[in-house]
């Protein structure tokens, strides 16, 4: 596939996009059965994807405790009060696993390429962006908003 046809497949969207983790979901992890957690990991993620959907936010994607969920920007202050309750909730269903487990989201916005991307054959839809790593890369915290997000919910 060359690099045109990729591209073509792409677009440029201002988004609002959120990372969750769950700290100490690993030594948690140590003390219970793999089935056991991929069921508890099976509930978080439905637990996330239910609560986002009313602000029509999307899990993108899962890796472990990890989500990674999106919203149109025109919602960003609704995803902010859904990403909330998500906390709220899956502290209570990770409580139950292991105290020490706490759920982690860290909330940005910001203009990131969107579409198809994968390897060929198993494409699926994604997100890219130097905004999105940069959060990634932001320290973890109970609930982290970048300035450019606390400034345009005011």
């Amino acid at each position: 596939m060359s690099r045109t046809t990729t591209q073509s497949r792409l677009e440029v969207e201002e988004l609002v996009f959120a990372i969750t983790s769950v700290s100490a979901a690993t030594a948690a992890g140590r003390g219970h059965d793999d089935l056991e957690m991929a069921a508890v990991l099976a509930e978080y993620y439905a637990l996330v994807a239910e609560a986002v959907r009313p602000s029509e936010g999307r899990v993108v994607k899962v890796i472990g405790d990890g989500v990674l969920v999106v919203f149109p920007l025109h919602r960003a202050s609704d995803a902010v009060k859904a990403l909330r309750g998500v906390q709220s909730s899956a502290n209570a269903l990770w409580a139950a696993v292991d105290p020490r487990c706490r759920v982690q989201i860290r909330v940005g916005s910001g203009r990131v390429a969107t579409g198809a991307m994968g390897p060929p054959g198993a494409e699926r839809f994604d997100i890219y962006g130097t905004v999105l790593n940069d959060l990634f890369k932001r320290p973890a915290g109970d609930f982290v908003i970048t300035p450019e997000l606390a400034a345009r919910l005011g």
